[in-house]
């Protein structure tokens, strides 16, 4: 390659290596010059594109260094290996999954061919050259853990997100070389296979991209982390936004952004963890706890920590007690804080200990962290010309040294926080009226349907049958789906945990129907919302424009009257004839007929449901 790029040249090497999408081409073609295409085609392995994740890290870290340079010292350089799409389209010819690849779109995803591409993928070989590009890559990694991430060809641009639909699979990258060499090609496996998950394909049926061309290229990033013992993670992780959806104080400004942070590796940042509480900061008053005193902020903290084993290969999670005492001392005080209260109580006892919990308060306490996230965040928005969404790893290998690996960026959908006019209505005629809702844009949406999952039915329920309820929501949403329907949904707890004690376990293919999504507390049985912002499933809820709010036993509830309910037909068993064993948990109200709608006010944080009938 020349050393410089004619705008025309740029054009070419930026279609025929990055992206066709036009946005994305734009920020190209205005930051990138020649040395940035050769610096990639040197860390990229066969043809075609890199894909959307990989062009998202490589331009959002070029804008950067143009326009924030001065946050360029706490940034780490990126250490990145990009499989070209040429490799998977190769891959699909060699195993003989072309022509069923090809017809999946034509068919609408038939099951069992879905199934049968699926094991294809899961079983494939790949060609000795690129299996040979392959070793020369891991031989630059040395031991050193890496992840192998989705960069399809769709995700993570301006129009499309794919938040969590793709896999990404950690390959503790131990051993001998060919053992090194068979754990990164049964990482690619899976990857690839995700292609056809079904989170996948009800992404791309809700946003019509059935007949769009996909084609998956992968990320491969060095896991940034530590060896402690038998276990490496990063001392902290976490994901950012420039728009914080979440309004928790009156002065909270949503254009200053937010953090959502973790001790050890990201997952447990990006990804819905039960009994854990991530660190969330606004960062125009990071140091506003929602929580005020130290008992709460000690209950509603991370209680388990996402690390790589070293010696069993596999991403493990394990308590905090595990880890905290192998951190640094200066690490500790970075992402630890002190129980006070319990210390004292102990003490009183003669039994003088240590009691922490993981808060990160001293990230939060370090200014030039904060100051450098937020300019990292609004630079970055500025030059997209949309609000973005990050994820990064932190490092601190000397007191005093704190570093940033951005590992991520995309553009997310903009909000409207423009106000809308609730009409006043009679309190007997209101389901609910919550303040500090999390509601990214004002407008007025038509309910025709109510899905009630009873808090004390679900309570009661026996634990094995819980899990059933998501079957029960699928089926549901699926018939919703087909009669085009403007649904509501309202579950105990929280949406999409893994432990169905603590909420509803579905998947987003579960909900996907739905135009609002409620958490509702309910003390008797412990649950209690936490609305996941943040999360995967969140960034699906934005994208599909889905309001999603919290029903609270506090003052932020000022009315909730699911008694209303009971005067509208009840139709579970005329959708779901053969569930009647979940007819009294699972309510389904038709209220097509009652003028039912839902104002949501984003400039007051306001959500308003009404019976106008």
């Amino acid at each position: 390659m020349r050393d410089i790029f004619t705008l025309e040249e740029k054009k070419i090497a930026c279609n025929e290596m990055m992206t066709k999408e036009s946005h994305m081409e734009q920020l190209i073609l205005k930051y990138f010059e020649a040395e940035d295409f050769k610096a990639l085609q040197k860390r990229k392995i066969g043809n075609g594109l890199i894909g959307g994740k990989a062009c998202g890290l490589l331009v959002a870290r070029k804008i950067l260094s143009v326009e924030a340079l001065e946050c360029m010292p706490y940034i780490e350089p990126h250490d990145s290996y990009f499989i070209a799409s040429n490799v998977f389209r190769d891959y699909l010819e060699q195993n003989d999954c072309a022509k069923l690849w090809e017809s999946q779109p034509k068919e609408r995803f038939k099951e069992e061919e879905t199934e049968e591409l699926q094991q294809k993928l899961r079983n494939g070989q790949f060609s000795s050259e690129v299996e040979g590009q392959f070793k020369a890559m891991l031989e630059h990694y040395g031991n050193t853990p890496i992840i192998v991430r989705s960069s399809s060809l769709l995700e993570d641009g301006y129009a499309n997100m794919f938040s969590g639909k793709y896999e990404s699979i950690f390959c503790p990258n131990q051993g001998s070389l060919e053992d090194r060499l068979e754990m990164l090609k049964e990482a690619i496996r899976k990857v690839y296979s995700s292609m056809v998950n079904p989170s996948a394909i009800e992404y791309r049926k809700r946003r019509k991209l059935l007949e769009v061309e996909e084609q998956m290229a992968l990320l491969v990033q060095k896991v940034e982390g530590q060896i402690l013992g038998d276990i490496y993670m990063p001392m902290a992780a976490g994901m950012g936004c420039s728009y914080n959806p979440y309004k928790w104080m009156d002065q909270m400004n949503p254009n200053a952004g937010m953090l959502r942070l973790v001790m050890g590796l990201g997952t447990r940042a990006v990804e819905r963890t039960p009994g854990d509480y991530p660190r969330l900061i606004g960062l125009d008053r990071a140091s506003a706890n929602f929580y005020t005193t130290i008992a709460d902020r000690h209950k509603f903290s991370q209680r388990f920590v996402d690390v790589l084993d070293l010696e069993k290969g596999e991403i493990r999670t394990v308590s905090r007690r595990q880890v905290m005492d192998r951190l640094p001392a200066w690490q500790k005080k970075m992402v630890l804080s002190h129980d006070t209260d319990a210390e004292f109580m102990l003490a009183q006892r003669q039994d003088y200990r240590n009691v922490y919990f993981v808060d990160c308060q001293g990230l939060v306490n370090n200014k030039k962290f904060i100051q450098t996230m937020s300019q990292v965040l609004k630079v970055l928005e500025k030059a997209y010309e949309l609000p973005v969404d990050i994820e990064f790893a932190l490092k601190s290998e000397e007191p005093g040294n704190l570093k940033i690996n951005l590992l991520q960026c995309r553009p997310l959908k903009p909000a409207a926080t423009v106000g809308l006019k609730i009409p006043e209505m009679e309190k007997e005629k209101i389901f609910f009226d919550l303040r500090k809702a999390s509601t990214r844009s004002s407008k007025k949406e038509k309910i025709d349907t109510i899905v009630w999952v009873d808090p004390h039915q679900y309570y009661e329920c026996p634990y094995v049958k819980k899990s059933d309820v998501k079957g029960i929501i699928s089926k549901i949403n699926q018939v919703m789906g087909e009669g085009e329907k403007n649904p509501m949904l309202l579950v105990p707890g929280r949406i999409g945990t893994t432990s169905p004690e603590l909420g509803v376990p579905v998947v987003y293919a579960d909900i996907s129907q739905f135009k609002a999504i409620c958490e509702i507390a309910y003390s008797k049985a412990g649950h209690s919302p936490d609305l996941s912002y943040g999360s995967h499933m969140f960034q699906d809820f934005v994208e599909a424009d889905v309001f999603y709010g919290a029903i609270h036993e506090n003052s932020n509830t000022r009315v909730f009257q699911p008694n209303l309910l009971e005067k509208y037909p009840e139709i579970f068993l005329e959708i779901c004839p053969e569930e009647t064993a979940f007819a009294k948990i699972v309510k389904v109200y038709d209220v097509k007929d009652f003028e039912t709608e839902l104002y949501l006010d984003a400039r007051k944080g306001r959500a308003v449901c009404m019976f106008q009938k």
